[in-house]
């Protein structure tokens, strides 16, 4: 009679494990994507504490030294190679709250709205779009071409998960220090060649 309550006993703490395991399985995604939104907020509402912050003076001059960048860029031979110098300069620019977010993107009929960080490290893409480091600083210049990049469909976070949405015509923007770059979807590629 002790062996079989025991062995009910011991039967019950197993399910009760495979049934918390299963649990957490399930609601993984959800608590991960809240906690990264909540992550992603905070890093937002950071970065437009510090742009209010900004003097005009530093304003003009981060801005100045991106579009100085640009020009650079769009003269360089082979812009996919950067020195460390080059890396630590690009690193630097727009970066006013010193933790690589250089700005917020926006796409209201999906409802995202991400932190923008320098390169596009598996560790940025985990956690929000990252802007690729040969393409043009955002600043929306007449001949620049910025790249950003990010991830769909992973468990841990929505990001860009909804893009397949989107429609010619719909608007994104680029929010840069108090600068707003507004885009409009003109095409749509089902599959991108990972060389172009």
């Amino acid at each position: 009679m002790k062996n079989r309550r025991r062995g009910n006993k011991f039967a019950t703490i197993i399910l009760a494990l495979i049934f918390l395991a299963g649990l957490c399985l399930i609601l993984y995604p959800a608590v991960s994507d809240y906690w990264n939104t909540l992550h992603q907020s905070r890093a937002i509402a950071e970065y437009a504490k510090k742009v209010a912050q900004m003097d005009a003076e530093d304003y003009e001059r981060q801005w100045e030294a991106a579009r100085d960048y640009n020009r650079r860029l769009l003269e360089k031979a082979d812009r996919y190679e950067m020195t460390e110098e080059e890396r630590a300069e690009y690193e630097s620019l727009l970066n006013i709250s010193g933790n690589g977010i250089i700005g917020t993107v926006e796409i209201p009929s999906i409802s995202v709205s991400l932190p923008l960080y320098h390169g596009t490290s598996e560790g940025v893409l985990q956690v929000a779009a990252g802007h690729l480091e040969s393409s043009s600083l955002p600043t929306g210049d007449k001949g620049t071409h910025c790249a950003i990049s990010g991830h769909r469909g992973l468990p841990s976070a929505r990001l860009f998960t909804d893009i397949d949405q989107l429609k010619k015509g719909d608007k994104f923007y680029i929010h840069i220090f108090d600068e707003i770059l507004a885009y409009q979807v003109d095409q749509i590629l089902d599959m991108v060649d990972k060389d172009d």
